[in-house]
């Protein structure tokens, strides 16, 4: 009796360490799990196998180098012997399998001739992931004893419990990945929201202000003409179709690191980096023509834009730039943009307009 607790013992010592050892993550462990059960069943090869449909993959393999098994193997699920144990639903331990009932006459021991084996189902809440599985080519040369299925069930439930938190785990960073996305989007254009996009500007602004060369940039806000009515005449339905057809043209309209989000309403917000005069004039183009091409009623659909053109100092030569805050700069260029977005309502809508004939400097504004 005390040599079979001593043994007992060991196998939950050992266990312990191993499910202990998170920082080492957890194909490391279940490598540790297996060495540990071929070291107490005296067997050759231990593997945890995942079950998916007719298909059996191996997870996590150790076996003696000339043995052609390794991670990532599949086989067909009818032709192993887990496909026995699954269907148990418990403990399957055989000693000598050409002389089984079970599995002498299956497939896999004509297969891979392998002698002697011990396995159990694992699960995840009431679904049969895989199994946990021990064998050799020779016969066990005793009989499998509780204590040997004690062992293998406590090895069992630790995987079982360890594969239900990594699940967790996942589906809790996938929630908080979904979250943070929704906290920084626009639901209903997708582009990102307000904050998020004043937070970019912010930091874009920081460093071309380190620049040592004169760099031109550009704030630009955007209006859907005649939106209200367009509301009323069609309904919000086709209101909002316009609102996410737009962005599409905005998204496509733009450079991979230009910023653009739906600054409130039927309007929205640009920012150009390092884009001369020429350059966004093209922008402004663009944009109008891909919105006057969207076929979602019979009559055209038109914008208005307000351009504040901005232009950054070498560093050290506006003195006054490194005490202004770029969130005072942003609140001036989205105000001048929006009186150049007014202008361009009042001179007939379905065009654009600069602040200013020239370029504003950033230290000029606070």
């Amino acid at each position: 009796m005390h040599t079979d607790y001593s043994e007992s013992e060991n196998v939950i010592r050992r266990l312990h360490e191993i499910t202990q050892a998170y920082d080492k993550g957890f194909d490391y462990q279940i490598e540790m799990l297996l060495r540990l059960g071929l070291e107490r069943f005296n067997l050759d090869i231990g593997i945890l196998a995942r079950i998916e449909g007719d298909t059996y993959y191996i997870e996590n393999c150790v076996c003696p180098d000339h043995m052609p098994l390794k991670r990532g193997d599949t086989f067909e699920f009818g032709m192993t012997y887990c496909a026995v144990t699954c269907e148990a639903e418990g403990v399957v331990a055989i000693e000598h399998v050409g002389q089984s009932d079970i599995l002498g006459s299956h497939p896999a021991y004509r297969q891979f001739g392998l002698e002697s084996y011990i396995a159990i189902p694992i699960h995840m809440g009431k679904m049969t992931w895989g199994t946990l599985n021990f064998s050799s080519p020779g016969p066990y040369p005793r009989q499998f004893q509780d204590k040997d299925i004690d062992a293998l069930q406590l090895m069992a439930s630790w995987i079982e419990v360890e594969l239900v938190r990594l699940k967790q785990e996942k589906q809790l960073r996938e929630l908080n990945l979904k979250l943070k996305e929704m906290a920084s989007v626009d639901p209903q254009t997708q582009l990102m929201n307000r904050a998020v996009f004043m937070d970019l500007v912010s930091r874009s602004m920081s460093q071309l202000r380190r620049y040592q060369t004169e760099t031109e940039s550009a704030m630009l806000l955007i209006d859907i003409d005649n939106f209200r009515s367009l509301n009323d005449s069609y309904g919000h339905q086709l209101g909002d179709q316009v609102l996410a057809a737009f962005a599409e043209v905005l998204s496509r309209g733009l450079r991979s690191y230009d910023a653009v989000a739906r600054y409130g309403g039927d309007e929205f917000i640009i920012w150009l980096g390092e884009t001369d005069r020429e350059g966004i004039r093209v922008v402004c183009d663009r944009l109008m023509s891909g919105m006057a091409q969207l076929k979602l009623i019979d009559e055209k659909i038109s914008i208005s834009i307000g351009v504040c053109h901005l232009k950054t100092r070498p560093f050290g030569m506006g003195d006054m730039a490194e005490f202004i805050e770029p969130e005072q700069i942003i609140d001036v260029m989205i105000s001048q943009a929006d009186q150049a977005l007014c202008r361009a309502k009042a001179n007939g809508r379905a065009r654009y307009e600069f602040y200013s004939d020239e370029p504003v400097y950033q230290d000029t504004l606070s």
